[in-house]
């Protein structure tokens, strides 16, 4: 099965990870995608009063989509494979293949 991951739901992911790694509310959370063609895939969460920022990086983003699916939709994490894109007048978006066993 392939799922297709918008630029929202990447940053809606980004939100819970960053919100349970933190003890924080993922609505009160604001995200920043960057790509960089030396250093790939990063993010910054902000917090809802721009006092605290979080840094991730490409693993990060990854494992974030892993946990969102986990934690919203029921799947096993360690069976998901995350691909992340970036194109300039695309945006961000990933592809989720799960392995069936």
């Amino acid at each position: 099965m392939k799922i297709f991951f918008e630029e929202q739901d990447l940053v809606d992911s980004v939100c819970v990870f960053t919100a349970i790694r933190h003890g924080l509310r993922p609505e009160n959370l604001q995200v920043e995608l960057f790509f960089e063609e030396q250093k790939g895939f990063s993010a910054v969460a902000t917090s809802g009063n721009g006092m605290l920022q979080y840094r991730l990086n490409e693993q990060d983003l990854i494992d974030s989509v892993a946990v969102y699916l986990r934690d919203y939709h029921r799947f096993d994490p360690h069976r998901l494979t995350v691909e992340l894109f970036f194109e300039p007048d695309k945006g961000f978006w990933a592809i989720v293949e799960q392995a069936y066993r």
